[in-house]
């Protein structure tokens, strides 16, 4: 009877044989049919293999390096195991290691940078796509790592959804084991096969390991040939309802008047699967104490700055309102949709009083909308705003779809926006993956209209690679639910490098390229010019350096305060910038990282240094700051920029954690302390307590100036329940 219990766990904690490579991966396709069990056999989820149902899953060893040695045997074994019942998706992954005292495990807390560690994760795309997909990952402690995976290369990290992974170290590895309820992920029923990928990471090697996609030019979340897994069939999502409900007490103290204000905010969220792949959605008094702070800037330039989407309801299904694809990554001026724009105005939040979203997929079409009624806030009325977003594939890789919004968020003016785009990709023509993305949008807006016409190139390899945009923009063109800081201008810019793989050195990647563009008004008098080139090196252990020099012109048409302060009259400048940027891997205990740079702007000299450090002396405590200081000394006058953060992070258990950011700049003089605590006593239980403290400190007399702003507090109390 002994025996009999024992051999299963035997047969799964042998290591595998090295699998035989193929001889081209160019077109390798790995393929798993599921394995299905009965619903009373479902696993224990606590890193141990032990139960009787991991015998029967579905077995993957056959994995190969990325890095450093592309396709090569991983110098680890690595043997997956896939399963499923009526309700969820197992998957247990046991990470072989001949020295588990060296396996890297520091980071415990929830979404944590898991680079840094050992880790393994699992990428599913449920729906086909080749570009977008659901990311599950963990380390050796247990850490729990979720995403959304965007047109191959947008990783949202601040999605979270409802799954369980447990850990454990064993005498030859480490054993990870999840459970992924279907209910958690939209997934479309008639699909044969569903795109798959497991990456395992050994963090003292910086070595990457994966099953499928056996190509190091593309990144560790690119979908363009997953592999595949059959079988998955007949599922539940129960009824198909799910919600969200809160409870929010809060209160705000004002230093200055000495009033107070209390609130007791009832609010929640109702996600409905129509389909198992379109999910309707309903939000109430939304809720967004748990958001964090934007990242602190000050903005230097002529342009206006962008924060990027932090808030869950916005995030749930995203990736259906994409559009444009590489067009605005990197270069968000002219969105069409930018969600942050319901609930934001001017940068201050706003009530949404209700809100409703349709998103996922019918027939092949993907699809989103998205209606929300904003409160009134400072004078502003409350808004009716809404957007859609429709794509369908086209030949093997490619895709085509509209978008629309409509309304304006400060009520100033009736705005509609249309667009239509079109992303082109194909990864088997030649050796490496080409991709042109065309749009074109137009806003309606009173009684002016205007558009915006964009076309990017690119071509990803393992050594040469490119990009080349051009794009125009109206000057009317106004997109009021998305995001444009420089309208009436035509744009061509463009990239060259060469990537570098040393074999036997030191030097783990390298890479030297060259990179050019121009701005123009709309009659083709040329505003801004730059030319420049970059060099970049990594060492095995991650540590890297970059240089990069560029030489320009820009054309100041109308006169503006630099940081606010600082005149910059009209007139052609021409300038300079050189910068290094030298930075330890962040996979260390610790690590520090510099920068400096240095150049000639508006005819005066320019000059600024950014130092960053982290400490991970344990898996329950990281401690990260940075500091840059940036002076300019003009003609107009003389400013120094201060921008400090410092943000830790105690977690006690991978469920629970709590986090604090500081902020401070010289310009606003504004100083933010803001803490969270976050516990999820079980994976649909939450419990939320946050404190917040702004002041002002005056840059003239900051060693004795510190006046108190308001004080917050606020707990949150969360269920979430399914049917």
């Amino acid at each position: 009877m002994l025996r009999s219990l024992c051999a299963p766990v035997a047969a799964l904690a042998a290591a595998p044989a090295a699998a035989q490579a193929p001889e081209n991966f160019a077109g390798y396709t790995p393929r798993f049919e599921a394995v299905r069990i009965a619903d009373n056999e479902a696993p224990r989820i606590d890193g141990d293999l032990g139960d009787a149902a991991w015998s029967k899953a579905a077995v993957i060893d056959a994995f190969y390096q990325v890095e450093p040695t592309e396709g090569a045997a991983p110098s680890q074994p690595t043997r997956a195991y896939v399963m499923y019942d009526s309700k969820h998706l197992y998957v247990a992954i046991y990470s072989f290691d001949s020295e588990p005292d060296k396996i890297t495990h520091k980071l415990l807390e929830r979404d944590p940078p898991i680079q840094d560690d050992d880790a393994v994760r699992i990428i599913i795309d449920s729906f086909g796509t080749f570009r977008d997909g659901y990311f599950f990952a963990t380390n050796p402690n247990g850490a729990i790592n979720d995403a959304l995976v965007e047109n191959n290369n947008t990783f949202r990290d601040t999605w979270n959804t409802i799954w369980d992974v447990k850990t454990k170290i064993v005498d030859d590895g480490w054993i990870a084991e999840f459970v992924i309820p279907f209910q958690s992920i939209s997934f479309d029923a008639s699909l044969d096969d569903w795109g798959f990928q497991i990456v395992r990471t050994i963090r003292r090697n910086n070595e990457e390991i994966r099953w499928s996609n056996i190509d190091r030019s593309r990144g560790r979340i690119d979908l363009t040939n997953p592999g595949r897994v059959s079988g998955i069939e007949n599922v539940k999502s129960g009824v198909g309802l799910e919600a969200q409900l809160f409870v929010t007490g809060s209160t705000r103290y004002d230093w200055e008047t000495d009033a107070s204000d209390y609130d007791l905010n009832p609010s929640g969220n109702i996600f409905y699967k129509i389909t198992p792949s379109l999910t309707g959605s309903l939000t109430f008094n939304t809720d967004f104490s748990d958001a964090p702070l934007d990242e602190r800037q000050v903005n230097t330039g002529r342009f206006s700055l962008f924060f990027p989407e932090t808030r869950d309801f916005f995030l749930q299904d995203a990736a259906v309102f994409e559009f444009g694809g590489r067009i605005f990554s990197g270069q968000p001026n002219g969105m069409p949709f930018f969600s942050r724009r319901i609930g934001i105005v001017d940068g201050r939040p706003v009530d949404i009083v209700a809100g409703a979203k349709l998103s996922g997929k019918l027939g092949p079409a993907s699809i989103g909308t998205v209606a929300a009624r904003t409160g009134s806030s400072d004078g502003i009325d409350g808004q009716f705003l809404s957007a859609a977003r429709i794509s369908l594939p086209m030949l093997s890789e490619s895709k085509a779809g509209l978008i629309f919004t409509h309304g304006d968020p400060s009520g100033g003016a009736s705005n509609t926006v249309a667009g239509a785009d079109f992303q082109y990709k194909n990864s088997t023509a030649w050796p490496g993956t080409f991709t042109a993305d065309l749009a074109y949008q137009r806003s309606f807006d009173d009684s002016e209209d205007d558009g915006m016409a964009t076309a990017h190139f690119a071509y990803r390899s393992q050594r040469w690679n490119w990009n080349a945009r051009a794009q125009t923009i109206g000057e009317n063109y106004k997109p009021r639910l998305g995001f444009v800081n420089r309208a009436g201008v035509n744009r061509t810019n463009g990239n060259l490098w060469r990537a570098w793989r040393p074999q036997n050195s030191l030097i783990r990647y390298a890479e030297t390229g060259v990179f050019a563009g121009a701005v123009s008004n709309l009659d083709f008098d040329v505003e801004d010019r730059w030319t420049g080139g970059w060099a970049y090196a990594q060492n095995d252990l991650g540590d890297d350096l970059f240089v990069e020099i560029e030489r320009g012109f820009t054309d100041v048409t109308e006169p503006f305060n630099l940081a606010g302060e600082v005149p910059v009259p009209m007139g052609p400048y021409n300038y300079s910038r050189q910068r290094i940027e030298a930075q330890l891997s962040e996979a260390r205990p610790y690590y520090i990282g510099v920068e400096f740079e240095w150049g000639r702007i508006y005819e005066g000299d320019t000059y600024e240094i950014v130092g960053e450090f982290g400490l991970k002396p344990s898996s329950h405590f990281r401690l990260v700051g940075e500091y840059s200081y940036t002076e300019f000394s003009l003609p107009g006058g003389e400013i120094g920029i201060h921008v400090a953060a410092l943000a830790s992070t105690i977690a006690f258990t991978p469920r629970m954690s709590l986090k604090t950011d500081i902020q401070y700049d010289n310009i606003s003089e504004n100083f933010t302390f803001f803490s969270r605590f976050n516990w999820e006593p079980r994976p649909e239980q939450e419990v939320f307590l946050s404190f917040g403290h702004s002041a002002v400190i005056e840059r003239d007399d900051f060693a004795h100036s510190f006046r108190s702003d308001a004080s917050s507090f606020a707990i949150r109390l969360g269920h979430t329940l399914r049917l």
